[in-house]
């Protein structure tokens, strides 16, 4: 009896003609597994949840629970890009994305808050302008009397004045009216010197001279010195996740001195309006030095916060907020209106962050199980330091007093270039030195490193062509056409630059774009184009389709890819395939019998072969077990 063997399977050459086709060779390989030598075939995928949304999806992405780490899907019936920067991996499990309206941020929290389908909630990514005016009074420094002066060995003198004299440690002064306590000992008058203040009505200074016991005198006059210099204020909006937007219009100048105090009003008493997450604002007053003048950083202002719960053990207060409390350890702390009284407390001061929703403060008082509490208010502490009294915004006032110490000044505004990202952005990525990137029509956009809300448009860089999508590949960004593919290059927005890479394979289809690890790979006209910074641009598919092969069996302009167990994973239209890249042979193609809308890879439970036959267990599909409701 006669018998053929095969010993080897290399899945379909559509491109080489069936009486010339190699050994082993087929003109259909179907749902086969060509790796063994064996015929192993594809499992059929198996129904793992329903995610309730009705119609065709086009992006499915997984969340996991994480107290059970039970997955929830989230789709879309649009074509979104979503990226979780590095910075952003915490509790919190925070995504971006676009393709679904205006770029958008969210968590598992918020994405998953009520029912199916997901996602539930989501704030904009970009931060909206500050559109009020800031109002400011000065008020008048009234000159001081003094009462007695002296003068210790090293050359210190000691003014006490008969009333307060309104100075704080670092003002310029100038002293006048006192006599000298002998004609041989030195005056204490000066021009332009700098005190420190003992107390209310005590301050000393340099001034060179004999020793002076404390002598009595009404005559001399303490008064602010140094040069009239022009103030103004500003203030940006602020969110728990310490996303900062574009600074406030400057409020009118004041022509004043360093060291008279400012009423600042018109302050915002809550956050604007839309889907934003802004929980504050931060203040800031311009300050010369010999660089220039530069907005500096007051303070930063929380609106207060409503609880959520409460409890109280062996007099240790565990409080929950409704949302993020933005304290950190040691922070003073007022809350009041609680339902129940006793939980009220002013100075308290924070012991432990438990979470971004969880604090405690010790109070003595007889314990309390935990309990809903919403009738209380959290107050932030914005007083200038520690060992100054403690001053509540927002509780009963939300204007600012600036008699800070100028000194103490250190962190400059830098967000008056962070624009929003364009509201129709789309191929949302993550590229190098944590940058995101996005396109809109034949321009890309680029994020400031590290800070996702924050897209400078002078970044931007404008290509001849318009883009259908963008990839991250060996450090460097690919950016695929209408007609030719280009790498950009650059660590820094601000620097980055582009080349066209000279071989005419245009993009086809956004969402056929998968890095393979060797490369970027996407379809093109005539096959799987891939491309890598080290080897350059080719055709994948070149050994087993041709340019008419691959129109007349596939539908491009439709195709979706995953990578997939080393494999580029396709499905259009009418069809879906299985590549796998083979130098030695030029590839396998196998055909596969069902297709699918939206694919998401699970690389938390992919296993060992003998673990994972069943093609469900690590790419969840959007077919059978997605679509029906």
């Amino acid at each position: 009896m006669a018998a053929v063997k095969l010993v080897k399977f290399l899945g379909e050459a559509p491109k080489i003609s069936p009486e010339l086709l190699p050994d082993a060779a087929g003109q259909l390989a179907f749902n086969v597994k060509l790796y063994s030598g064996d015929l192993i075939p594809y499992r059929q995928p198996l129904l793992v949840d329903n995610v309730g949304r009705t119609g065709t999806i086009k992006t499915l992405y997984g969340m996991r629970d994480p107290a059970t780490d039970v997955l929830k899907y989230l789709t879309w019936s649009t074509d979104v890009d979503i990226v979780t920067p590095s910075d952003s991996v915490d509790e919190e499990q925070r995504f971006y994305y676009t393709g679904d309206g205006v770029p958008k941020v969210s968590t598992y929290a918020l994405a998953t808050a009520t029912g199916k389908p997901y996602p539930n909630n989501f704030y904009e990514l970009g931060l909206p302008l500050p559109t009020t005016k800031l109002t400011t009074v000065a008020t008048s420094f009234t000159t001081s009397t003094t009462a007695s002066f002296a003068r210790d060995a090293g050359n210190t003198a000691t003014l006490v004045t008969g009333t307060a004299h309104g100075l704080r440690t670092g003002n310029i002064v100038t002293v006048s009216g006192l006599p000298a306590a002998t004609t041989s000992v030195a005056t204490f008058n000066v021009t332009n010197a700098e005190v420190t203040v003992v107390n209310d009505t005590t301050i000393t200074y340099y001034s060179p001279g004999e020793i002076v016991t404390t002598t009595a005198n009404t005559s001399g006059k303490v008064s602010l010195a140094g040069n009239t210099v022009p103030r103004s204020y500003v203030y940006t909006w602020y969110t728990p996740w310490k996303e900062e937007s574009i600074a406030s219009e400057p409020s009118a100048n004041l022509y004043i001195k360093e060291g008279q105090t400012v009423t600042v009003t018109n302050l915002p008493t809550a956050k604007p309006t839309g889907d934003n997450f802004v929980a504050g604002v931060k203040l800031y007053r311009t300050l010369a030095s010999s660089s220039g003048t530069e907005y500096y950083n007051l303070a930063t202002l929380w609106f207060p916060i409503k609880l959520a719960k409460v409890k109280r053990l062996t007099n240790v207060v565990t409080v929950t907020t409704a949302t993020h409390h933005n304290l950190a350890i040691d922070d003073r702390v007022k809350i009041s209106g609680c339902t129940d009284s006793t939980f009220n407390v002013t100075n308290g001061v924070v012991l432990d962050v438990i979470d971004h929703v969880t604090f405690t403060f010790t109070q003595i008082a007889s314990d309390v199980a935990e309990k809903v509490e919403t009738g209380g208010t959290l107050y932030h502490d914005v007083a200038e330091t520690l060992d100054k009294s403690a001053r509540y915004w927002g509780d009963g006032s939300y204007s600012f007093t600036d008699d800070f110490d100028y000194r103490n000044l250190t962190d400059i505004l830098i967000t008056d270039e962070y624009d929003a990202p364009p509201a129709d952005l789309q191929g949302l990525t993550s590229v190098q030195n944590n940058i995101l990137i996005g396109f809109v029509g034949n321009t890309l956009y680029f994020s400031e490193p590290g800070k996702p809300w924050a897209w400078p448009v002078k970044y931007a860089l404008t290509f001849p062509y318009n883009i259908v999508g963008v990839a991250s590949v060996g450090g460097y960004i690919l950016v695929l056409t209408t007609n030719y593919p280009y790498q950009v290059s650059g660590n820094n927005p601000a620097t980055m630059a582009f080349a066209r890479i000279d071989t005419l394979y245009p993009c086809v289809s956004k969402r056929s774009i998968v890095n393979m690890g060797y490369g970027v790979a996407y379809a093109t006209y005539g096959g799987i184009a891939v491309y890598s910074p080290s080897v350059g641009m080719d055709l994948i598919t070149k050994y087993v389709h041709d340019w008419d092969t691959w129109d007349g069996t596939l539908d491009p302009d439709t195709l979706a890819g995953k990578f997939f167990n080393g494999k580029y994973f396709g499905s259009h239209s009418t069809n879906s395939f299985m590549f796998e890249r083979e130098d030695r042979i030029g590839g396998f193609f196998v055909s596969v019998n069902y297709t699918w809308n939206a694919a998401w890879y699970d690389s938390k439970t992919n296993r060992s072969e003998e673990h994972t036959s069943e093609l469900q267990s690590r790419l969840h599909l959007v077919c059978r077990l997605l679509l029906e409701k």
